[in-house]
């Protein structure tokens, strides 16, 4: 597509994949969901996909990655998932790139244009408070109302997430530094699971199945959403090894039950040894050093009691799996969890702590847990969740949310009246007798 001057002397155009992610990559606004990686992922999915630049004097000043979806009715929706990337705090410019995606929706007879800035809200400490005084982009939302969009609110977005925990890396100089910036609980937790023999593997997809079965069943135990398995294939197959990362945590139950069978024979056999030079001197030096090895030998029977669950015959177990994604400035902990039989192993903490390594010897500045929510307060759902982030270091963040534009406004106004009159029905029928919505 040949580039379209505006009165402002902006011109937009259809970029090509090279053009698109060389100035993604570099923008502070850089998300996975703003990728060429990701752009060809959904391609393959059958997604029209429309990447866009902004240029003013032949250098691109704006970018982004356009979606058109379409319903059976015909309903068109133009979406920016996480961008655009423009300066916001540059009036003028988005007041332009604005008027320019609202005049490329119409070209392609979308009758509602979204977008999704990847922009903060508030400030918020890993509490959740706000510190508005750090910064507050609540004008933003106010200007963009200003141009034509309708603010979606402030609540969790599961598509595009609102609510994150983000740990910022820079100025972590190595593995000690990192781990000492974890809470007590979590290091002690991670340290057990290094100390057990528990490993991470990367899935391909020869083993994508063995990745699926602990995620959905992960999934199916906490009650949170997942994909199907042909997702996470086209995922494999059209991005790259270090943009999609399967993460499995596994533990081989044989070696580790001989592991703890061998030191509790070899504490058993110090703890003899000292119980005897104790009851010949009566030295106190060796008897407190008698109580922690006892300690350790109380710890190690309690270990082997824990897992007469787990025969040999089980072999190496899969005991968490998690979809990351590394790209731009942050690694992202996109979905996943722990298989409950094999929660006593911390899978999913080294899964945190292993990409957390990843993202300190690549270089990435920040680790972003992603979704997050029971932020409020122990009460709500999630908050369980919430509370394990923390435990690693970080900061509450909240963006400014979705935003949509009536592009054909009879058109948008009428889905609205049909969508709310199904909402609707959908509740009356449900108070029915006898009746529920599916």
């Amino acid at each position: 597509m040949n580039p379209v001057p505006t009165a402002t002397g902006l011109e937009f155009a259809v970029l090509s994949d090279a053009e698109f992610e060389a100035f993604a990559l570099k923008h502070p606004q850089n998300s996975f969901l703003q990728s060429v990686d990701f752009a060809r992922f959904q391609r393959a999915r059958g997604q029209e996909v429309e990447l866009f630049g902004v240029r003013s004097g032949g250098e691109l000043v704006a970018a982004g990655k356009l979606n058109y979806t379409t319903t059976r009715l015909g309903y068109t929706v133009c979406e920016c998932a996480k961008g655009p990337l423009v300066d916001y705090a540059d009036t003028e410019l988005v007041r332009a790139v604005v008027e320019l995606l609202r005049k490329r929706a119409a070209e392609r007879k979308a009758a509602e244009l979204r977008i999704f800035p990847n922009v903060h809200y508030i400030a918020r400490d890993e509490d959740g408070a706000e510190h508005p005084e750090v910064l507050d982009n609540r004008p933003l939302v106010a200007q963009l109302e200003e141009l034509g969009f309708r603010h979606q609110g402030l609540d969790m977005d599961f598509v595009n997430v609102n609510w994150m925990f983000i740990k910022s890396l820079e100025g972590i100089r190595d593995a000690e530094e990192l781990i000492m910036s974890t809470s007590y609980r979590t290091r002690k937790a991670i340290r057990k699971a290094e100390k057990n023999g528990v490993f991470l593997e990367q899935a391909t997809l020869e083993t994508l199945d063995e990745f699926y079965a602990a995620l959905s069943r992960a999934g199916d135990e906490k009650g949170f959403v997942y994909r199907e398995r042909a997702y996470y294939e086209h995922l494999l197959r059209t991005t790259s090894p270090e943009f999609t990362k399967l993460m499995m945590a596994k533990i081989d139950i044989p070696a580790y039950r001989k592991s703890i069978t061998d030191r509790l024979a070899t504490e058993s056999a110090t703890a003899a040894d000292l119980r005897r030079e104790v009851e010949e001197t009566g030295s106190k030096k060796k008897a407190n050093r008698l109580k922690v090895v006892q300690d350790l030998v109380d710890s190690y029977e309690r270990s082997l009691k824990d897992i007469e669950r787990f025969p040999d015959s089980v072999g190496v177990a899969t005991v968490a799996a998690i979809h990351f994604v590394c790209y731009g400035d942050e690694v992202v902990c996109v979905i996943g969890g722990t298989v409950q039989d094999y929660i006593y192993f911390n899978g999913a903490t080294s899964l945190y702590w292993g990409m957390m390594l990843h993202a300190l010897e690549k270089g990435y500045p920040r680790y972003n847990f992603y979704g997050t929510f029971g932020i409020s307060g122990q009460d709500q759902e999630g908050h369980g969740g919430y509370e394990f982030k923390k435990g690693f270091g970080g900061e509450v963040v909240q963006l400014v949310g979705g935003f949509a534009m009536p592009v054909r406004p009879a058109v948008f106004h009428a889905n609205r009246l049909a969508r709310a009159a199904v909402a609707a029905a959908r509740t009356v029928l449900g108070r029915l007798p006898g009746k529920r919505t599916s």
